[in-house]
């Protein structure tokens, strides 16, 4: 834990607003009438810009350069990690949706869930690369290369996993609510939103680098796009189960 003098308070106030901020981009999205597949790209266009804005807004007004991030070659080892945490996030994901299902609870969806379902299924192949090469990079370089850092230097490192995937988890609350305005559905999908995002807090604690959670959630998601579009387009399945990241 660092020595930090400045208020954790003001710390997590901080952290709330980059979140904010992050969000703010897409937000008139939500209250203009577009198609389904154009409002879709415009707010994911928007939203991934966001993060990366609130990012390097932080680190310009705080005066930290990119080292502040640890942003690391990947070595043997990291790229080992890599393949075992999206093993982990998969299966993660897995067994949280067979226990909802056992339990009888919903499953919200959201703008991909919905636009596989009107038929818009090569939206989904196209989220495989974009998921590695955007959302992935951008919404870690929020939540884990700035927000959890930023908590870590004035909290230990358990309360900055938290936090920030507590905070991870509400910016997908627009979308579930939107497409599924079912508070239970909604509910337990963030819950495993936020497990999920517990783990990719971790594995950038434990590797003290930002390239594996990066990489992580990029092919996480990459691997549920690709499925879901297997899936949906050779008739196994009529809907997408859960969200992605």
């Amino acid at each position: 834990m660092s020595t930090s003098t400045t208020s954790p308070l003001r710390r997590v106030g901080v952290a709330t607003g980059l979140t904010v901020l992050g969000v703010v981009l897409s937000i008139p999205i939500v209250f203009v009438e577009f198609d389904t597949l154009t409002q879709f790209v415009a707010s994911f266009v928007l939203s991934e810009l966001g993060f990366v804005a609130a990012a390097l807004v932080f680190l310009r007004a705080t005066s930290r350069g990119v080292d502040y991030l640890r942003i690391r070659t990947p070595d043997a080892r990291a790229l080992g990690v890599v393949v075992g945490g999206t093993i982990a996030l998969f299966g993660f994901r897995l067994v949280a949706i067979l226990a909802a299902q056992a339990l009888g609870l919903p499953l919200a969806g959201n703008s991909v869930t919905q636009l596989a379902e009107e038929g818009y299924l090569i939206t989904l192949l196209a989220l495989v690369p974009l998921s590695v090469v955007v959302v992935g990079p951008a919404e870690e370089l929020l939540f884990r290369g700035v927000i959890q850092r930023y908590l870590d230097d004035a909290l230990s490192t358990a309360p900055a996993v938290v936090l920030s995937s507590v905070l991870f988890a509400l910016v997908h609350v627009p979308t579930t609510v939107i497409a599924t305005p079912d508070p239970v559905a909604v509910g337990v999908t963030l819950v495993i939103l936020f497990g999920l995002s517990l783990m990719l807090g971790y594995l950038y604690a434990w590797t003290d680098n930002l390239v594996v959670p990066v990489l992580v959630h990029g092919l996480y998601d990459a691997l549920i796009f690709a499925l879901a579009y297997w899936a949906l387009s050779s008739g196994m399945l009529e809907t997408v189960a859960a969200a992605p990241l």
